[in-house]
């Protein structure tokens, strides 16, 4: 079995084609596609775009919205299967004075 799913993501559209042996998997990963976010669950932006990077040997998947930063993560099944997670606000991990940025401005001391 075959499936092609084209699917708008920002402005972008992508044709994802599935094909497999067990129709019910193709399917499943056909829904998974179709489902994923096309818009911003934050901000409601239509600003977003797919993106991934790799970290300890693992690949991840997500759609970012360029302008509030949010993110929508891919996840996966122990048993096998993909699913989208929802919507969360990313904000950058905060470094401790002295590893090599400085800490955000709500903690900086003005000086004169």
């Amino acid at each position: 079995m075959k499936v092609i799913i084209k699917k708008t993501v920002g402005g972008t559209e992508y044709a994802f084609e599935i094909e497999g042996q067990k129709g019910l998997d193709v399917l499943a990963n056909a829904g998974f596609l179709a489902s994923m976010p096309g818009k911003c669950g934050v901000c409601k932006s239509e600003n977003v775009h797919l993106a991934s990077n790799k970290a300890k040997g693992f690949t991840f998947v997500k759609v970012i919205c360029g302008d509030c930063n949010a993110r929508a993560q891919m996840g996966q099944y122990k048993d096998g299967g993909y699913f989208w997670k929802g919507w969360e606000k990313y904000t950058p991990p905060i470094q401790r004075e002295g590893e090599g940025e400085l800490p955000p401005k709500e903690y900086e001391e003005e000086v004169m």
